[in-house]
Parts: C-alpha cells; structure tokens; sequence
C-alpha cells in the first residue's frame, strides 16, 4: 500500500533518530521503516511529499502515521513562542522538521522503563527482543510491540531470558497491575496527576514519568531530564540542582511548549554540542 501525506514542517531523520522513539531504523536511501501498530511503516521524502508504504496496509493506516507525527501540532506556532528565549531563539531554524513523535502509550511505558541506565542500540535491542518472542508477526523477522494482554501472561522467568536484567522484574510488575481500562484512564487526566500515577508503578521515576507523558500521552508540557538535559541546562541556561527544581525551571520557562523545548535542546546537545558546533549558546 502506497499513500503520499502532507506533513509539514518534518524531517524525519531529526523527527525518528532523535531517541524519542528507537524502533524506526534508517536506509541508505534515505528512508526510514519501522512497525507502527501491525503495520510495517517506510517513509520517505521527495521534496515537501512525504511518501509512505505500509505492509499489510489497509484501511486506517494514513491516520496511524498522520497521528504517530503528530500532524495536527502547530510546529511554527510552537517555534514562534519559544524564539522568545533569547537562549533557543538563534538556533530554532536548525530544528524546523524536528517534531515530537506520539507513541501507543503502552509501549511508551516500557520502552522508557526499559531505557534507564541504557544507551540507544541496547534500549533498541531489548524492545526488539519483547516484540519478537511475544509480539504479533507483522511480516518477515518483524513483530509488532506485544500487548498488555499478552504480556500478562509472561512468565518473570520468560522475561529473565530476553537481557533485560534488573528492568525484567519493571515490565513484569507493570504489566500485572495496567489493563486497558486503567490505560485509558490516564488519558483522560491531566498532566501533574497523570505524571503523578504513573510514578506509581514499578520503574517509574521522574525521568520515565515526564517521558511517557510527553511521548506516550501526548502531554507537551513535559520535560523530561537526563544527563544530555542537565547538560544543556547548566551550560545555556546556569542551572544546577535536583530534577524537581530542573523541571519547575524548564515549565516556567518554556510553559505550554516544554516538550518541544527539550527536543530541540537535546537534539542540539547530542548532535552538535560536543563538536563545539552547537546551535544554542549563551
């Protein structure tokens, strides 16, 4: 199945290779494909077309992408508000097609419970392993992420088995105690009582918390903090201290459009701060 989208502004090696989502993979071409809800998803741009191919296609698979990148988000109007920080505004035209991804919410919860304390490729590597031993077969080696419905009914000793180490006992606990019910529940709260009640559950701290809020739920007034974001705070912006005073700082300051904030500064932090070729600076 073949469909051209008109999604504008995007660019989708900012947008997918950004470590908002790790299940997209890019082609020497320049396209990128990975499994989006059943779905085995290539794209790839041609000028301002977006073209899309689908495997096994079918009827709803424009609004599964339409959604995934977020479509509907005014990227300039986000942009404009945020060239009021003396700080990003020099720079925000480097991140013009960088746009924050929606993901299926549970699979946001476990892919972040499983990124703590893990680099990219590993992070990617254990999804993989879940998708492929308890996911729906998509087509070929490709799996989609399993269910809650189907995680329940994996074993802690299964789970002992796919490399995940400590994180294992995360998925298991989680995946006893969410349902569908309960899921779509959080969808419906607001963002402190969402981030809240997700902190409750097993391997749901700070960082996890804000970001399946803001990948997950869709709530842009998250900010989630890791060492690339406290970087980037004390080095543009002087500030230091617990994760509580980063993120009270992050949401006076950048308000309604935190998330794309810290994209963008992220983005910039890992790609261009290092090698001193940095879009953002004091």
């Amino acid at each position: 199945m073949r469909l051209e989208l008109d999604i504008e502004p995007l660019d989708l090696a900012q947008t997918l290779g950004c470590g908002q989502t790790f299940r997209w993979k890019p082609r020497e071409d320049g396209s990128w494909v990975g499994p989006l809800d059943g779905q085995l998803v290539t794209l790839r741009q041609s000028g301002p077309r977006l073209l899309m191919e689908a495997v096994p296609g079918g009827r709803g698979v424009r609004e599964l992408v339409e959604t995934h990148l977020r479509k509907g988000d005014d990227v300039e109007k986000v942009r404009k508000a945020l060239s009021k920080d003396p700080v990003l505004a020099p720079g925000l035209g480097r991140f013009s097609g960088l746009r924050i991804v929606k993901l299926e919410e549970w699979e946001s919860l476990c892919s972040f419970a499983l990124a703590t304390y893990a680099n990219i490729p590993r992070i990617g590597k254990m999804i993989e392993t879940l998708a492929s031993r308890f996911g729906k077969k998509i087509t070929g080696n490709v799996h989609a992420f399993p269910t809650i419905e189907r995680m329940k009914r994996v074993s802690m000793a299964e789970l002992s088995e796919c490399g995940l180490g400590y994180r294992a006992q995360y998925i298991h606990d989680m995946s006893q105690m969410l349902d569908r019910g309960r899921i779509d529940r959080f969808k419906r709260l607001g963002y402190e009582e969402l981030r809240s009640e997700l902190m409750e559950l097993p391997g749901v701290g700070d960082k996890v918390a804000d970001c399946a809020a803001l990948f997950g739920f869709g709530q842009l007034e998250a900010f989630p903090i890791d060492v690339w974001m406290k970087r980037a705070l004390e080095r543009l912006y002087g500030q230091t201290g617990s994760y509580g005073k980063l993120r009270a700082f992050a949401q006076e300051r950048f308000g309604p459009c935190a998330g794309y904030a810290q994209e963008y500064l992220y983005y910039n932090e890992r790609a261009h701060a290092p090698k001193g070729a940095c879009a953002f600076s004091k």
